[in-house]
């Protein structure tokens, strides 16, 4: 049985759309250059339906045809007013929804926590940030929620902020308090945005989307957590949005050859997590919250369960702490690769990330419960480390534009102190910059660097 046979045709109107064209017998004589034939026999049903503009397939970038009814589609199971396929990832969709929200040369208030396409979104659109640092979770040593005071006080002292935009949840499923933080914004009269990049599978295991807990528009990058290819996201908006902007402004930072399959991938994904995809999440959420049970009762280890408020944490997301013992999370990260064959998402020196979704067999997930429990027996009890508390916030000389497009140089860390930031530094994963372009570098962050292993860094070319 082919996979196209497994859908319901209602359910993905788009798929549908893409193989009735594949079995339709016409001369292909367009884009692409395989003209759907298999010449490779594994990307069969892939060729089939890569397709380009032309009869029957919609335009993505017009919203019509049966790629319009997938994005309606999409837009009900996120329970948003609207939603727009991307096929240039979530970055496609920071830079689109901060292009239509913000005015050129404008400000923004940024959550610190955020990924690296934020900074790229100042540096071409010359947005001017401030921002509002996130308290630390001891013993992970990893970003929190930011703090309603917070965000309030920053709002209040920015009133020329045209927007909030924050991560919700961040790469270790820490969520945000959104209801405040659109409540505080639309008393403002400013918009929220939210890089939802890690949600797409919400509403599965019952979750409310970011628009649902009233952001005005959210970015959701669907191949992190559902079964869709690369490249694949969701752009998702609420009432206040302007749609029209924020198409054209996908268009202004999106290929003008958007992939079908992709495209179709969305669809899919979409479809299977209202269907049997959900029951799947639901289980995997219930063997994450088992595994987490197992890890804070019966070892060494810490969980981020018992560290935050109810409905603050993604369920699908297992972030594992050596806090505490002898491993680092870097060392647990290759043993478990090394000896049980269990690969994560991503580990730092305290922790080790895993993402559980709905695709994952029941024998792979006792695998990664019998791994952990195996190696916790294994390690040794060590002093908790020294908290290590939020840098201060560095000093910003120039725009993120200007020091981005100076002439530059890279100099030793060590001789950076005083110097301008040019580039990013920025660890992958999680792809959140330490330091921003334009900002001094100073003291902590010459200590931040060197403690992620950085050398050298890029700063500003100084004069003369």
């Amino acid at each position: 049985m082919k996979f196209k046979d497994t859908i319901p045709d209602a359910t993905a109107p788009l798929f549908h759309a893409m193989n009735l064209l594949s079995e339709g017998g016409s001369a292909r004589f367009h884009m692409p250059g395989h003209k759907g034939e298999p010449i490779f026999q594994t990307f069969a049903e892939v060729f089939a339906i890569d397709f380009t503009e032309t009869y029957g397939t919609g335009n993505l970038y017009t919203g019509e045809g049966p790629i319009r009814a997938a994005e309606q589609a999409a837009a009900r199971f996120y329970h948003a007013a609207d939603c727009f396929f991307l096929t240039c990832g979530s970055t496609q969709g920071v830079l689109s929804m901060l292009a239509a929200s913000v005015p050129p040369g404008g400000s923004l208030l940024v959550d610190r926590n955020c990924h690296k396409s934020v900074c790229t979104a100042l540096a071409l659109l010359d947005i001017t940030p401030h921002f509002i640092a996130p308290p630390v979770i001891e013993p992970f040593g990893i970003p929190s929620a930011l703090v309603v005071p917070d965000v309030e006080a920053a709002l209040d002292a920015h009133p020329e902020a045209a927007a909030l935009l924050v991560t919700s949840p961040n790469y270790y499923g820490v969520c945000q308090p959104l209801e405040d933080f659109s409540e505080m914004c639309r008393a403002r009269g400013k918009l929220l945005l939210v890089d939802s990049a890690h949600a797409a599978h919400f509403p599965a295991v019952r979750m409310h989307s970011a628009v649902q807990r009233g952001a005005d528009c959210a970015v959701i990058s669907a191949h992190k957590t559902l079964p869709c290819l690369g490249q694949g996201a969701y752009l998702i908006l609420g009432e206040r949005m302007e749609g029209d902007a924020l198409r054209e402004a996908t268009s202004l930072f999106g290929t003008s050859s958007p992939s079908y399959p992709i495209l179709c991938s969305l669809d899919l994904a979409r479809a299977w997590a209202e269907g049997q995809g959900a029951a799947d999440f639901r289980q995997s959420a219930h063997s994450c919250a088992g595994i987490r049970h197992m890890l804070s009762h019966e070892t060494p280890f810490l969980t981020l369960e018992d560290f935050m408020v109810p409905d603050a944490l993604d369920p699908c997301r297992l972030t594992v702490c050596t806090a505490g013992t002898k491993l680092s999370g870097h060392a647990l990260a290759d043993t478990l690769f090394g000896t049980f064959s269990v690969a994560c998402e991503m580990a730092d020196e305290r922790n080790v990330v895993f993402i559980l979704t709905g695709a994952d067999s029941p024998v792979s997930v006792l695998r990664l419960r019998q791994a952990l429990a195996k190696l916790a027996k294994r390690v040794g009890q060590a002093p908790l480390p020294e908290k290590t508390g939020a840098a201060p916030l560095p000093a910003r000389i120039m725009s993120v534009r200007r020091a981005w497009f100076s002439p530059r140089e890279e100099i030793a860390v060590a001789d950076a102190l005083g110097r301008i930031c040019a580039r990013p530094a920025t660890p992958y994963p999680p792809g959140v910059p330490l330091i921003y372009p334009g900002e001094e570098i100073g003291v902590p962050q010459i200590e931040i660097l060197r403690k992620r292993c950085y050398n050298r860094v890029e700063v500003v070319k100084a004069e003369g």
